[in-house]
């Protein structure tokens, strides 16, 4: 099964496809990780920016992932049209097609409300939140490392990632109209997560 998971930034993508991962037996693919963990200046003026990655450098490291696996989720790409005909175009050449596309539709405050509150360890890259899951006082992971907010959390950042994201991803949900699914993103985490195995199963 290859399911393609989209929404904003914050809207719980990663946490429900470690849980979609983990129920369906199927591997997790985090683009956004993958970028951040690559030392490479060019992809990194871009993530601090809130810019998207060049199709062709995003698409490349994406193909080195996805190039013998037979089953997986993927979160956070395609992020344009032109992305989502490569990844087409990719799986065809191998007899693989794209199942289901989960789209998460939460409200612009939610979404900045989520960011600008989210901290991360420097270290070991769990997430903590100043609303929902409070970091230590002294700032300092269970692991140790020093916990900050990431650049590319800030609000104007935040901002700019939003008008992005509006502007992109429509001609995306339009391209995977019969395959989508799509989900309040706002409620709960076991909520969204119920509803989207309903919808999978469905």
């Amino acid at each position: 099964m290859i399911i393609i998971i989209i929404g904003p930034p914050a809207s719980g993508k990663g946490t429900q496809a470690e849980k979609i991962s983990k129920k369906f037996g199927i591997k997790h693919i985090s683009t956004g990780e993958i970028f951040r963990k690559i030392n490479n200046e060019d992809i990194s003026k871009y993530l601090v920016s809130g810019r998207l990655l060049p199709d062709e450098l995003a698409f490349k490291v994406v193909k080195e992932e996805i190039d013998n696996i037979e089953d997986f989720i993927l979160d956070g790409f395609p992020r344009n049209l032109n992305q989502a005909k490569m990844l087409e175009e990719f799986l065809k050449e191998r007899g693989k097609e794209i199942d289901y596309v989960i789209y998460l539709k939460v409200p612009d405050d939610v979404v900045i409300k989520r960011i600008v509150s989210r901290r991360v360890c420097t270290k070991c890259g769990k997430n903590y939140n100043l609303i929902t899951n409070p970091s230590p006082k002294d700032n300092k992971c269970e692991c140790g490392g020093k916990i900050i907010q990431r650049e590319d959390d800030k609000e104007e950042v935040v901002k700019t990632r939003l008008k992005i994201f509006k502007k992109i991803t429509q001609p995306v949900l339009d391209y995977y109209m019969d395959k989508l699914i799509i989900v309040d993103g706002s409620q709960d985490i076991d909520k969204v997560f119920e509803d989207i195995c309903k919808l999978l199963k469905g």
